[in-house]
């Protein structure tokens, strides 16, 4: 076995052209690209790319509900117990709107732009009731549908508010 230098800290020839040719290049960039600001470009692009990945997080999320709600009114309607769709649905968004009202009273915390934590704890829930409830009953199926459609609509209220808020202190901003 031959041991060279190379292993014990003397760089290789590789890493000296290479050391060379980045000298060149930077050598060889005008100016105006130097000077840009490549920090703020990339935390720039870095917020963009988190924006479009929440956007897309969110509305795989609203087919995945939609798909699964469609399924299971599928499923009542093979069993022949299409009755139990209206009222699970009722039940479950009577369920949303009194767990709502309690977590607000006991969970008293400022709404953080479009972070409503008591409705994600509550939409856990019910995606908790449905997981578990799949090869029970079609009626909890219909209960978590209901209460998940309730968050969604209360869900899509508060991001218009936010919204309608926002551009309200950009328009008060630019009339001072």
């Amino acid at each position: 076995m031959k041991v060279t230098k190379a292993h014990f800290g003397e760089p290789s020839k590789v890493k000296l052209q290479l050391n060379i040719v980045k000298e060149r290049l930077w050598h060889a960039i005008p100016d105006s690209a130097k000077e840009f600001p490549w920090r703020k470009a990339e935390d720039l692009l870095l917020k963009r790319l988190l924006l479009v990945g929440q956007k897309a997080f969110k509305w795989s999320l609203v087919i995945l509900f939609l798909l699964s709600f469609l399924a299971d009114v599928m499923y009542s309607i093979s069993r022949n117990r299409e009755l139990m769709i209206p009222f699970g649905l009722l039940a479950g968004c009577l369920m949303m709107d009194f767990l709502k009202e309690i977590s607000m009273e006991v969970f008293q915390a400022p709404e953080k732009r479009g972070l409503n934590l008591p409705l994600l704890g509550i939409s856990c829930c019910f995606i908790l009731v449905k997981v578990m409830s799949t090869y029970f009953t079609p009626f909890l199926l219909h209960v978590a549908n209901g209460g998940l459609m309730q968050v969604l609509w209360l869900w899509g209220d508060s991001l218009k508010e936010n919204s309608q808020c926002n551009e309200e202190n950009i328009s008060a901003g630019q009339n001072t």
